[in-house]
């Protein structure tokens, strides 16, 4: 499962090795994997390193970098390029590993070790991980994660400010409830502070705090050949367990000394080196199951397997939630669309979709009621639509506003937009200097045909901008490839109201609608009871006229009644043609240039798209390199994760 990559999606059971930088961790480490893992004490490593060992035929040691779950992409891919392989003779040289570390700092971007200046860099520790794979017959199953050691001195190479930075790093890996905490002492600290001194030491104070009840800890004391004569009693009190109670208790080991490293004494020698130690007084009083690497080694693979026994069925929940929103994320992109096939049949598919509910909505068929679903009710929004240019077009679609009998704006027709015309006294004045203007052979009183004409071509002026509005309010910025075909419809639906237009503006007025001569006869009749209202007369009452009323009942004058006149056959007249217009372009320009069959609505078909050319479909359908990067990750990942989920439940059910 860690070859897998588990650790990249979920916390997994680990040991976690901390400690003062001399408290010997890189020396125990080296005498449990026989490999050398050891940098110099004073030197700072601004990262943690897993050491993985793994039982296997051949030796051999592989090297690479786990990023942190919080690097970006783009330094992920970096990281992830480090990689480094030796033989187990090769590893072993002089110098390899410091090289290693070195060249794994540098690809972190981080300094190395020795590095006396740390100006220039963005950051002085990283949350990425470098991990050591050894490999080889003799090896144990087991994985440690060797955090950078605690220090106490400030020097050319560290600071407090780093001090910080290693103790919150430590902190991060033990406060994981899944750590299994290997906390090692130096006896020599402890014979100097006195043994409530030792169990005071920084790092077993945040061990206490990472896990109160110590059940995650195991200590490791070090360095025991290191005490003076008399001063063990402290530290065998502590071994057997009575001053820093531990639920997994105490080991004792004796790593190699600077002389024994001078001397060049072999990791195999040191182990002789240390059974011997252990074997003598005060030291063979306690337990041959508590000193030495030889014990302690079995004991932490153990301790590991037991402690992924206990968490492997939460592991399991994780890794199947995981597995779940992988897969949630790779169904968000949609099917691959990399081949010109996949393109094209994705397009057709949607065409298909599209077609359907272009369907569903023109014909009114509204199969959700759920809000998210109003703004797709095409037939509704156009009768919306068509309902609001009639209401507006009633109202701003003529030059001035038409009267009633008693002189005052027919509400029907008047708008706000018509009162910011104050230079225009009524529709009356202005039909009297036409009426003036175009006199002919016509008798007095009576109306010039032609002026009717004039003046119904001036009252309509507005109905071209009008309509030419509605038509083209709801086009839309169309793609590169469609716009051609888009605006070949918008020109014939414009074509087409410009018909209508000429038709009801330049033409000859005509109609047939029997609602004219019906709308002209009321107009006239309401015009002259205003006249007998005004001489004193009520409907249905009946007054004796005064000799002052008496001129009220004489006919106006021949010009007065003649632009009355013009006025209310125009009005007549305008009432007809205005419904008869309003319903042309909602039908033969809407409907049939804008929603019909073949109008921009029916378009996107499956047709369209067979008809398309191959770079007009990768220019539509293809997916941009980063969608396919993405959905490249996902995949491989999710892939990975299924391995491990299977690799899992094989091993939950074996239980």
């Amino acid at each position: 499962m860690r070859d897998l990559g588990v650790n990249e999606d979920i916390s997994i059971p680990q040991i976690v090795v901390v400690g003062d930088q001399s408290s010997g961790k890189s020396s125990t480490l080296q005498a449990i994997t026989h490999t050398p893992l050891a940098v110099n004490s004073e030197l700072c490593t601004r990262f943690a390193t897993q050491i993985v060992l793994r039982r296997t035929t051949e030796a051999s040691v592989k090297v690479s970098i786990i990023p942190s779950s919080r690097t970006d992409e783009e330094t992920k891919q970096h990281l992830l390029k480090f990689t480094r392989e030796f033989s187990e003779e090769e590893f072993n040289e002089d110098g390899i590993f410091a090289g290693v570390i070195n060249d794994a700092a540098e690809h972190m971007g981080l300094p190395t070790p020795g590095a006396e200046s740390k100006d220039g860099f963005d950051k002085r520790f990283s949350g990425d991980v470098l991990q050591i794979e050894v490999f080889g017959p003799k090896q144990p199953h087991l994985s440690v994660v060797d955090v950078p050691g605690l220090f106490h001195n400030d020097t050319i190479y560290q600071t407090k400010q780093d001090l910080e930075i290693v103790r919150c790093l430590m902190k991060d890996y033990m406060d994981n409830p899944r750590s299994i905490i290997l906390s090692k002492a130096n006896s020599n600290r402890a014979v100097m502070d006195a043994r409530v001194n030792l169990s005071n030491q920084e790092v077993f104070r945040l061990a206490r705090e990472a896990g109160k009840d110590g059940s995650r800890t195991v200590g490791v004391i070090t360095k025991c050949d290191a005490l003076q004569r008399g001063d063990e009693k402290e530290v065998l009190n502590i071994a057997q367990n009575a001053v820093e109670k531990l639920t997994h208790g105490w080991f004792l080991v004796k790593n190699r000394s600077t002389q024994d490293l001078n001397d060049g004494v072999t990791l195999q020698e040191r182990d002789v080196k240390e059974k011997a130690f252990f074997q003598a007084a005060p030291w063979n009083s306690l337990s041959k199951e508590r000193v030495g690497v030889e014990p302690l080694t079995p004991f932490l693979s153990n301790l590991l397997l037991n402690h992924i026994k206990k968490e492997f069925p939460v592991l399991l929940t994780e890794i199947e939630a995981v597995v779940t929103k992988t897969q949630e994320q790779l169904n968000g992109y949609g099917e691959p669309r990399q081949t010109l096939s996949q393109q094209r049949r994705f397009l057709r598919r949607v065409a298909t979709q599209c077609q359907k509910f272009v369907e569903s909505s023109l014909n009114g068929v509204y199969l959700n009621d759920t809000e998210s679903q109003i703004p797709a009710t095409l037939r509704w929004r156009i009768r919306t639509e068509n309902d609001a240019f009639a209401k507006d077009f009633a109202k701003r679609g003529h030059k001035w506003v038409f009267k009633k009998p008693d002189n005052q704006d027919d509400p029907v027709f008047a708008s706000h937009e018509n009162e910011k015309l104050p230079h225009i006294k009524d529709i009356y004045f202005w039909i009297r200097k036409l009426h003036n203007e175009f006199k002919g052979i016509e008798l007095p009183g009576t109306v010039n045909p032609q002026l009717i004409t004039i003046i119904f071509r001036k009252q309509t002026e507005p109905w071209g901008k009008l309509s030419t509005t509605h038509l083209f309010i709801r086009a839309s910025e169309s793609e590169r490839f469609l716009r051609p075909r888009i605006l070949e419809r918008h020109s014939k639906a414009d074509e087409e109201l410009q018909k209508l237009l000429g038709d009801e503006r330049e033409g000859v007025l005509q109609t047939v609608n029997h609602y004219l001569a019906g709308t002209l006869e009321k107009v006239r009749s309401d015009r002259e009871a205003q006249r007998l209202k005004d001489a004193g007369y009520q409907e249905g009452v009946e007054y004796k006229l005064k000799f002052e009323n008496v001129p009220k009942l004489r006919r106006t004058s021949n010009d007065t009644s003649a632009v009355h006149n013009i006025h209310d056959i125009v009005k007549s007249y305008y009432k007809v043609a205005m419904q008869r217009f309003l319903d042309n372009v909602i039908i033969q320009v809407v409907e049939r240039h804008v929603l019909g069959l073949n109008t921009p609505l029916r378009l996107f078909s499956s047709d369209f798209v067979d008809d398309l050319e191959d770079d007009e479909i990768k220019f539509v359908a293809a997916e941009s390199s980063s969608i396919s990067m993405a959905r490249s990750d996902l995949t491989t990942k999710l892939e990975r994760l299924q391995k491990v989920l299977d690799i899992a439940r094989g091993v939950l059910w074996s239980y």
